[in-house]
Order: C-alpha cells, then structure tokens, then sequence
C-alpha cells in the first residue's frame, strides 16, 4: 500500500527516475545473489570503455556446464557474490576504446569472458571478439565459442590428430561431443566411430542459449 501511494502522491519522482536512467543507460543483467538460488534480473550501471576495449550489444548467451557449477560454488574459481554468469555471448558492437583496430561500430561479433555475459551489454578485451559471418545467426554464433574452442585445443593441441585417424567422442550428443565431431572430421579428416555419428546426426546442438532481447 506505501508503494502505491508514493506513486500517486509522488509522480515526478517517476519521472525523474526514469530520465536519470535513461540518460545513464543501464541495462539488465542476471545476478548471482545467492549460491544454489535462482538468478535475480537487475539493473547495472555501465563503466567506461579503456582503450582496447569494446562494449557489446548482447543479443544471445550461451549457457554451459560451467555456469552451472559457478551458481553453485563448485567451479574451481570461486566468483564473489553477486556475480553474472556466462561465458559466451554474441552481439553488435556498441563503442570501440581509442586503441580497437580489430572492429568498429556496428560489426556482428561473438566472444568470450570469464563470466559475466548474461547481460544486455559486455564490455570486453578486442582479442576476445571474433566477427561473425554473413550467413551465420547470432544464435548459432553464440554457442561456438567454448565447445569449438574446447574441441580444438582436445583434438589440435592434446590429441594432436592426423588426418586418417579414428577419434573416439564420448558423450557425442553434447555441445562439445558434437563439436568435437564436427572438427575432427570436417577440419582435420579424421574419422568417427559411426556408432556415435549416428547419435549425432539425430541431435541439435546440444547446448542451451539465452536471447537478451
């Protein structure tokens, strides 16, 4: 009842809130608040851009296994409460910092950081931020950066894969099983058991992503 009547008694109060924010331009982001608890929407206000930073509008988030064992204080680095989740994200750039020569204003990009995506805006390092291609969505888009990047470091880096070799995916059906067996049979010519590539082919991708809009 006190919050209707400081409503009706106090308009403007409204009113100025609103142009305060307006002219600050917050934007929603979810919040960790409380381990093990659903996430809290709430307004942030945004910082300034350094020099080789660039602030993205945020169009889609990825939502990995990682973010859930972050909200539930079992990820190997702890976050201070609150935090934002999220470690993908895809978007257009809003503001470049005086040093970005990798994109500029207007440009479709999808990129990484460590935590923190699961808002309407990030601000992030340019080395982090790849363009994305014509004939790709911002929704696929979103969902390549941390199962690609987990498959080519398993299969490039570790595995270090031939063309011609058989590469054996566990849980295939997975974001990173099906990347896995997208790169290595596309990009490095290996080969897949075909027990697993009969799961994959009957699956999307298997990773679940957020719109921001």
């Amino acid at each position: 009842m006190a919050v209707v009547v400081w409503r009706r008694c106090f308009p403007w109060v409204r009113l100025c809130r609103r142009a305060l924010l307006g002219s600050i331009r917050h934007y929603r982001a979810a919040l960790c608040t409380e381990l093990k608890q659903p996430l809290a929407i709430e307004e942030v206000a945004p910082r300034p851009v350094r020099p080789h930073e660039v602030r993205v509008d945020v169009h889609f988030c990825g939502v990995n296994f990682a973010d859930i064992l972050v909200c539930r204080g079992q990820y190997q680095e702890k976050q201070h409460l609150p935090f934002t989740p999220g470690m993908e994200f895809s978007g257009t750039v809003l503001e470049t910092g005086t040093e970005v020569s990798t994109v500029k204003k207007g440009d479709r990009v999808i990129g990484v950081n460590k935590f923190n995506c699961m808002a309407e805006e990030q601000i992030v390092d340019q080395k982090a931020l790849w363009q994305i291609p014509e004939r790709v969505s911002f929704r696929e888009a979103a969902a390549l950066p941390v199962s690609y990047g987990t498959a080519i470091m398993a299969l490039e880096h570790r595995a270090c894969t031939r063309p011609g070799e058989t590469v054996l995916v566990t849980a295939a059906a997975g974001a990173t099983g099906l990347a896995v067996t997208d790169v290595a049979t596309k990009v490095l010519q290996a080969r897949v058991n075909d027990a697993f590539l009969h799961v994959t082919q009957r699956r999307s991708m298997g990773k679940v992503l957020i719109s921001l809009k």
